[in-house]
């Protein structure tokens, strides 16, 4: 497969992210949103107006992922459980669950929502490589459901157009899988692997779907942004200006815009040197459309 080096990448914020992570379209305010992991912070670029916006967030929010709420605001996944978030202020309007509560270390990872707006989180143990995280569905009524177990750093989580297949992965074991998915009922059955990477460089990250089905994927280690076809064929490889890119989404008015975010996590300073737009948010034309993002129904 021919790798693409000579397609226009842009830098759009030079954010110096230490974990830039889940960037999400919202459709309303023409906006796209996405944290810092580590800092931790909710940041916001509006291209209209090219207006950068970081609000810090508590100490204790850890954000490992954000989703768009149908009413306001937002959801954070964070090391202390799923909260409500205004994004006027630094503190959450209300926790909805801590599904790791009484779990020293342990933190919610990617997080996404189906299109019945349930919410979909993964958890890990934030220091230690160990296959301890739970796939977690939180429903509208803010229940929380534990779903599956033993992941070490659940990434990737996201849909087919037609909600008939979810797609996760877990980082660490370098494997992306494919799960049957019954939209009305929020089930996953038949997990197979989609992908297998464990004897490759790059490890899958974050993970988006395109209109034509597409699964755009982010890979840590080589820089590289890969596009599968639903039978898991490598159709596509985009050769990014930073080593770790780690989550994609479709944003803009014709959702036509690939965002990308990106880490400088335990660079030194002479690779952050050799490395200026590691932490940035990128933008390229990928030459294919994205899916509206789907809101948190609660």
């Amino acid at each position: 497969m021919k790798i693409e080096t000579d397609i226009t990448i842009d830098c759009v914020v030079q954010c110096a992210d230490i974990l830039g992570e889940v960037p999400r379209w919202c459709d309303r305010s023409k906006r796209l949103w996405w944290v810092d992991v580590r800092r931790p912070a909710l940041q916001c670029w509006d291209p209209a107006t090219g207006q950068y916006t970081a609000r810090r967030l508590h100490p204790d929010l850890i954000t490992g992922a954000i989703a768009l709420r149908e009413s306001k605001g937002f959801l954070l996944a964070t090391s202390t459980g799923i909260y409500l978030y205004d994004s006027d202020g630094e503190r959450p309007v209300q926790r909805i669950a801590h599904p790791e509560e009484g779990k020293p270390g342990m933190r919610l990872n990617d997080g996404k929502c189906d299109r019945r707006g349930r919410f979909w989180t993964g958890s890990m143990h934030d220091t230690q490589r160990e296959p301890v995280g739970t796939l977690y569905r939180v429903d509208a009524d803010h229940s929380c459901t534990a779903m599956l177990a033993g992941f070490v750093l659940p990434n990737a989580l996201s849909w087919s157009p037609d909600d008939s297949t979810m797609y996760f992965a877990d980082t660490h074991h370098q494997l992306l899988w494919a799960f049957d998915y019954d939209i009305e009922a929020g089930a996953i059955s038949n997990r197979r692997v989609l992908k297998d990477w464990t004897h490759q460089a790059g490890r899958p990250d974050g993970a988006t779907v395109d209109a034509e089905g597409f699964i755009w994927n982010c890979m840590v280690a080589t820089g590289q942004l890969v596009r599968l076809a639903p039978d898991g064929r490598v159709d596509r490889v985009i050769q990014l200006p930073v080593t770790n890119p780690t989550c994609p989404a479709f944003g803009g008015e014709r959702l036509d815009t690939l965002y990308i975010t990106s880490h400088s996590q335990r660079f030194t300073p002479e690779q952050q040197a050799r490395e200026p737009l590691a932490g940035a948010l990128l933008a390229l034309d990928v030459g294919v459309c994205g899916l509206p993002e789907p809101r948190f129904a609660g």
